[in-house]
């Protein structure tokens, strides 16, 4: 049982991360570098806001970091002022950021020496999915670790053992990956279908209950892009699926894999970007053939 969770990273997803675990009675320690972000949590009882992760490693014996990729990971737990330089004996770094496999394992074997354990459990879901308890985590790294973080991360969600070290990263990048790929392609297939005459979402329910169905459509299309929803706060942007496709072409180079149709994926979010919507949620891409062949993947509006 763990005494004290420390969470670093309060944004969309660690904020929630956090509110799940303080609702379900656990005492938090949390740091941000933003202090807007941490302000929201001092007036919460149990909740210690402390000024660096070197201190909230010393206040916890659980930490859970959520934060935007490999750099911030690394300078987070290896920086100045870092976890390392106040994490105890017998303590669990919990990785659930999407960041390169590798910077877990160079965490792992840092921390080693002092005597505490690494996981990397990154996440599939958005905060509501966090705030409700429905994550998908897949977690690399030794299973007995694993077990005694077990309680607490299926508090977030479901947990897979994925395999060694870095596994749950890697897992994680090839999941986006293919996300990547999928959002791009369905794209291409609806604004065919439409150009063709075929109404949106007449067009998004016939392929929903055939072969060519995925959750790229459930969600994305059906939920987001029918609506002309490209905008809502918290959605996962341009930017985000460029970086995580990045991290797949890079591991891609190390393991002399070829990623061909990633490699186009990623160029068409770099259309994106260059028409000034990298800030926005990744699915605006159709909005590129969309203009090209002048038609809209829209449902209808009640007059």
């Amino acid at each position: 049982m763990f005494k004290k969770i420390g969470i670093i990273g309060l944004g969309a997803m660690g904020g929630a991360i956090a509110k799940r675990l303080h609702g379900g009675g656990h005492s938090l320690a949390v740091y941000d570098i933003n202090d807007e972000l941490a302000a929201r949590f001092r007036s919460k009882a149990s909740v210690d806001v402390v000024e660096s992760p070197a201190e909230l490693a010393r206040r916890s014996d659980l930490i859970l970091v959520s934060l935007p990729g490999t750099n911030e990971v690394r300078q987070v737990a290896l920086g100045a002022n870092g976890v390392i330089e106040g994490i105890q004996a017998d303590s669990v770094f919990v990785n659930m950021s999407t960041c390169a496999p590798t910077v877990v394992v160079e965490i792992e074997s840092a921390f080693a020496s002092r005597g505490a354990g690494v996981i990397g459990a990154p996440i599939n879901g958005g905060p509501s999915k966090a705030m409700t308890g429905e994550l998908a985590i897949v977690a690399g790294g030794e299973g007995s670790l694993l077990e005694r973080c077990r309680s607490v991360l299926e508090q977030l969600g479901t947990v897979r053992h994925v395999g060694r070290t870095g596994s749950g990263e890697a897992v994680k990048i090839i999941n986006n990956l293919l996300l990547g790929i999928i959002v791009p392609a369905t794209a291409e297939a609806l604004v065919l279908g439409v150009k063709a005459g075929i109404e949106p979402s007449t067009l998004v329910d016939a392929i929903e209950n055939g072969v060519g169905d995925s959750h790229a459509l459930r969600k994305h299309y059906k939920q987001h892009v029918l609506k002309g929803d490209f905008g809502e706060e918290g959605l996962f942007s341009v930017d985000y699926m460029r970086k995580d496709l990045k991290l797949a072409m890079e591991m891609a180079d190390e393991l002399k894999v070829p990623l061909v149709f990633g490699g186009v994926a990623d160029q068409v979010y770099q259309m994106a970007r260059a028409k000034g919507s990298e800030a926005n949620y990744h699915p605006v891409i159709v909005t590129i053939l969309e203009e090209l062949v002048g038609v809209k993947v829209r449902e209808k509006r009640p007059d």
